[in-house]
């Protein structure tokens, strides 16, 4: 056999050495936050608290234009700080982006300083809140204009969960766009990964870049398709409106009993055709939308009264729908609004609230008397089978004899 000498062989490739630096480059960086105040990130997983930072000298690093130049901090685990916020409790803050993912998701293609203003320097001192509805570094394919989100954070301004909609001061509780949009990876189900391949190939005909066609058809497959499992929605709004605290400082009911409804366990069991909570409240095939919920009481709410029938019967639920149909039940009981009538006696009480009350007691007996029924049946079959079994046995050993 041949030996192979590695005697010319150099002992590093430059792309060997360019990982050197970089890596060297991330380790300085990180020293220099180390290094720097409180506020600066901590790039280790032992996080620093507010009073636990020493102090030293003021150290800002210029950073790198791109994206590559944050993932030099940003990709490693540990980076993160405490921090306080708007109450004044103290919260941990994690700055790790996973590149792989991050690639794979919906702003993937961006530069994190598209989105991310004032990251010039390290440490971030004069770093901005993110706006969701500035201009974005990409053109709008129909009409070659840049993109922007700006009329869809309008409607949601205006809308029930919008600080104008709203019309209140205390905008503490009020949800921002990442509290329901968390920029999740492009996901199709084996189905659709199908359909794409094949679609991808006719494509291909024309359109000489395969990523862009390939982001393209995910893109266009993943709208076309139920974004969130029936089960995600009603969780993501229970966030909020189970919360009975948060209900209470905006004078609104807790949702909790959407879960005892029909629709509730269906969700549970796994039928996600079934209607959530969007399907009522931000019917799109209504001409409505999730940025545009409105409270009953507007004339123009699909859950109106005047509205309900025709919100019952949009396609793929109750098309033969009646008003009597729509307004003869709730979709789900506020089971709150019920115990507080309950506690005070009716003290004060509308004659709205005096009836939910009323109601929710019937229920209640009707349930447990279905409950105590069904105990007792069952309890009798169990005794039925043993009482026969002990015959059987019985009735055996006397034949034995």
């Amino acid at each position: 056999m041949k030996h192979q000498s590695n005697e010319h062989q150099p002992a590093m490739t430059p792309r060997g050495h360019g990982r050197v630096w970089a890596y060297l480059s991330g380790i300085a960086v990180a020293a220099a936050m180390v290094m720097a105040p409180s506020h600066v990130f901590a790039a280790s997983p032992g996080f620093l608290t507010p009073d636990e930072a020493a102090p030293a000298a003021k150290i800002q690093v210029d950073v790198p234009k791109g994206q590559d130049g944050c993932l030099l901090c940003h990709k490693y685990a540990g980076l993160g700080r405490y921090d306080t916020d708007a109450k004044n409790r103290i919260v941990k803050r994690v700055f790790y982006v996973n590149e792989d993912i991050h690639k794979a998701s919906y702003h993937g293609r961006f530069n994190c300083s598209d989105c991310h203003e004032g990251v010039d320097k390290i440490p971030h001192t004069d770093a901005k809140k993110v706006d969701c509805g500035k201009t974005c570094h990409i053109n709008e394919p129909s009409t070659g204009k840049k993109f922007s989100h700006k009329a869809i954070v309008e409607d949601l301004e205006k809308s029930a969960h919008g600080a104008k909609g709203v019309g209140t001061e205390d905008q503490a509780d009020l949800p921002a766009c990442r509290d329901c949009h968390t920029n999740k990876p492009y996901l199709l189900n084996v189905q659709q990964q199908i359909k794409s391949k094949a679609s991808l190939d006719i494509c291909q005909q024309c359109h000489e870049e395969k990523a862009w066609t390939e982001r393209f058809l995910s893109h266009i497959n993943y709208r076309l398709s139920m974004r969130r499992p029936s089960s995600e929605v009603v969780r993501l709004c229970s966030k909020c409106h189970a919360n009975s605290d948060m209900m209470a400082r905006h004078k609104l009911d807790v949702v909790v009993g959407f879960q005892d409804t029909f629709h509730g366990k269906a969700i549970q069991y796994g039928d996600e055709e079934v209607a959530n909570c969007l399907n009522c409240h931000a019917p799109y095939a209504l001409g409505f939308s999730p940025h545009r919920i409105t409270s009953q009481k507007k004339k123009d709410s699909p859950v109106n009264a005047a509205n309900k029938r025709e919100t019952c019967a949009q396609a793929g639920c109750h098309a033969a729908a009646t008003k009597e149909f729509a307004t003869g039940s709730k979709a789900h009981q506020s089971q709150f609004r019920s115990a507080l009538v309950t506690k005070d006696g009716g003290a004060g009480a509308g004659a709205v609230l005096q009836d939910e009350a009323f109601q929710a007691r019937i229920l209640y007996w009707i349930n447990l008397f279905y409950q105590l029924l069904i105990a007792a049946v069952v309890a009798g079959l169990g005794g039925h089978r043993l009482l026969d079994l002990y015959a059987t046995y019985r009735d055996g050993k006397k034949g034995g004899h």
